[in-house]
């Protein structure tokens, strides 16, 4: 792992010569899909929050050079895993173009809005739209626009700059945030359920929110944002509660991102698309639970776990062929609509034809065409489809056939489909390269060594960009 006070490096290229089985162990980071809610947090207290178990990704790195521009005191250890955030006083109500590079950024906009609400440091905020994966087209933030009027009763402009624009949000002059009671969500969204539980801290009257996440990462801000002060409570069965009762910032104190069972389910797919043999420690069992049964209907032995369910010892080695399977993306605790990508070459090798429905995000689709050039035969299409009387939406259809792999040279889309591609050229033979590769880095910390060590054969392009560091944590 590299150093505190060295950059962090995203190479322009990788390259693998696949076609042998992985093997060893690996160690799971703190979840990519918590950690930048629980950072935003930070920003409702005026006291140090110290928050363990983080993963070394761009993200975070990205997100902590935006929140020292704001002011704040950010100190990372990334050997320990231990990142340091003290909001004394927020300079700034400019949210700078990093923010472009990675879409939960918008996390900021609701929390920063809750502080200014107690603190009076500033009555608006100015934010640039922000950036992240796209999915093969534009992601909307109008539910988040809508967020915020509900919770603010903000007013809501445009800014021109240069090819872009700000958004500018501007608390009620006379200080009666009012807004609406009650949000709901279309359907559940993670980001929306996230940034309605922070932007919350700043009102003065009961909110409700319908159609809520409970993704295991929820839970993990909503215990965070309790232990602070904040009264919240509900489930996916009752949507979300906030009595209203907050008058003024929270308290810090020292807080823990969960495992990522994201990078957990990535590992062991990659074990068994190589027909290797990998330990995979520091997981949370029950959160890995939906990736976890697939798996285990799907194979007759290799897939075990520790007594105590913090550890999965795979081993496909010797693992015979299988029949194909028909998967349904669904809100936890359904099948994992980031793992689709995932799967989607695991399932090109499979005996007969697989199938996989996805109405959570049915935008998941670029990442085909770069892995038909390694040989993935695949068809997809995006229906419409009826969710009630008055609304439809749309579901995408993936039907993959059993597909014979060759090496290829492809170019990453996003963050998962770029890890897909990954998988596809670990378990190809020949020799494999894959432009773009920053997507990956995003959400899977010491990637590239980790592969190594697992047997990998790859290698980083001398040719990139480097994130500057964030001053080192030493307490």
């Amino acid at each position: 792992m590299e150093v505190a006070n060295s950059p962090f490096f995203i190479p322009e290229l990788l390259s693998i010569r696949g076609g042998n089985p992985v093997y060893g162990s690996v160690n799971i980071s703190g979840a990519k899909n918590a950690i930048l809610g629980l950072m935003a947090a930070s920003l409702l207290t005026d006291e140090p929050v110290t928050i363990n178990n983080v993963p070394y990704i761009s993200d975070v790195l990205e997100m902590g050079h935006i929140m020292k521009e704001l002011g704040v005191d950010v100190r990372y250890a990334p050997q320990k895993r231990i990142l340091y955030l003290h909001a004394r006083k927020i300079t700034s109500n400019v949210i700078s173009e990093k923010a472009v590079h990675f879409r939960a950024s918008y996390y900021l906009w609701g929390s920063l809005l809750a502080r200014f609400v107690h603190t009076g440091e500033f009555d608006s905020l100015k934010v640039l739209m922000p950036g992240g994966c796209s999915f093969g087209g534009k992601r909307r933030t109008d539910f988040h626009e809508q967020l915020i009027k509900s919770v603010f009763n903000a007013e809501i402009s445009e800014e021109p700059y240069n090819s872009r624009h700000y958004l500018c949000f501007s608390l009620p002059k006379n200080k009666v945030l009012g807004g609406n009671p009650v949000y709901a969500t279309f359907k559940a969204s993670h980001g929306a359920t996230y940034h309605w539980m922070l932007s919350v801290a700043g009102a003065s009257e009961i909110k409700m929110m319908y159609n809520s996440s409970m993704e295991p990462e929820i839970s993990n801000l909503m215990m965070m944002l309790q232990q602070m002060g904040l009264r919240l409570s509900g489930n996916e069965r009752t949507g979300l509660i906030y009595d209203g009762k907050n008058r003024g910032l929270l308290h810090g104190g020292t807080f823990y991102a969960i495992p990522d069972r994201m990078e957990a389910a990535t590992y062991a797919l990659l074990a068994v698309g190589t027909k290797g043999e990998i330990q995979i420690e520091n997981i949370n069992f029950d959160n890995c639970r939906p990736w976890f049964s697939q798996l285990y209907n799907m194979f007759e032995s290799g897939v075990y776990y520790s007594p105590d369910k913090t550890q999965l010892n795979l081993n496909f080695r010797n693992r015979s062929d299988f029949s194909g399977v028909i998967m349904q993306m669904s809100p936890f605790p359904g099948m994992e609509t980031d793992l689709q990508q995932i799967w989607t070459p695991i399932l090109g090798q499979a005996s007969s034809e697989s199938f996989i429905a996805d109405l959570i995000w049915p935008g998941r689709i670029a990442h085909l065409e770069q892995m038909r050039k390694f040989g993935l035969q695949t068809e997809a299409e995006q229906r419409e489809v009826k969710v009630s009387q008055e609304m439809s939406d749309k579901v995408l259809l993936v039907k993959i056939k059993p597909s014979q792999y060759k090496a290829a040279d492809v170019e990453g889309m996003d963050l998962r489909g770029t890890m897909g591609l990954i998988i596809m050229a670990a378990m190809t033979e020949g020799k494999s390269k894959i432009t773009t590769p920053s997507y990956a880095l995003r959400g899977y910390p010491n990637l590239i060594k980790n592969l190594q060590d697992l047997g990998v054969n790859i290698s980083a392009s001398a040719k990139g960009t480097k994130i500057d560091a964030l001053p080192e944590y030493v307490g």
